[in-house]
Parts: structure tokens; sequence; C-alpha cells
């Protein structure tokens, strides 16, 4: 009996956005690899908090709001790719500003015992 030629797999897009910040991904063995999808309702938001290692989300539906450190803001429409900073002094607040419901896939690479976040005072702009 031949064996008969099986169907490549076909994978299940989560997330698919165009790059648009500088990403420099040097991680070392034994990090912490995490995906989380976030649903963030209307007027909903993910306070201010820092990472503890790079995070890369794709927005697939909505908009983001965030406020950075510096006070200034960055709107990311669906399709697009964030590259969040690294550590505290990278802290930040997401937002959805929208009608509809804000919907990110992320991409975390951390420390071992790292949470995916760290609340943070807002900053003294």
């Amino acid at each position: 009996m031949t064996a008969r030629p099986t169907a490549e797999p076909v994978p299940a897009l989560f997330a698919d956005g165009l790059l648009t910040d500088p990403l420099a991904l040097a991680v070392p063995q034994g990090t912490r690899v995490v995906v989380a999808r976030y649903e963030i309702p209307p007027g909903g938001e993910l306070p201010w908090h820092y990472h503890e290692g790079r995070v890369v989300a794709v927005v697939t539906a909505g908009t983001l709001t965030r406020t950075l450190a510096d006070g200034s803001e960055c709107v990311t429409p669906a399709g697009q790719v964030i590259v969040e900073p690294v550590g505290p002094r990278g802290v930040h607040k997401a937002e959805n500003r929208g009608s509809r419901t804000l919907e990110l896939c992320a991409l975390f690479f951390l420390p071992v015992d790292a949470p995916l976040s760290t609340r943070a005072a807002p900053p003294a702009v």
C-alpha cells in the first residue's frame, strides 16, 4: 500500500500587521516567550505600566492610543505593529478611545520570573 500525500497544515492567523518601528531583538537563552490576546472595550485602558522585556504587538481591530513617558501620544490603527519600550523608563498607558472594541495580539520576550507588565505611577512630565 502506498502512502497518500497529506495536505500541508494551514496556520490559523491571529494577527497580521506592518512593522513601522525599528525592532532590535537579541534575547538570551532561557527567555520566557508569551503570546497574549487583549480585548479592550470602548473607553477602556491598560493603566500606566512598563515591561521588563521586549513586547511586539499587532493591533488587529480598533485603534490603540498610547501615552508615553514623555507625554507624547502614539495612535496605532488596526493592521499596524507596535514595539514597546523596555524597563521603568519606558512607562506608558494604552487606551481605547474609539467606539469599537480594541483587539491586540502581543508577543512578550521576558525574564523567566517577570510579570507581563508592572504597574507604575504616571511619569512627572
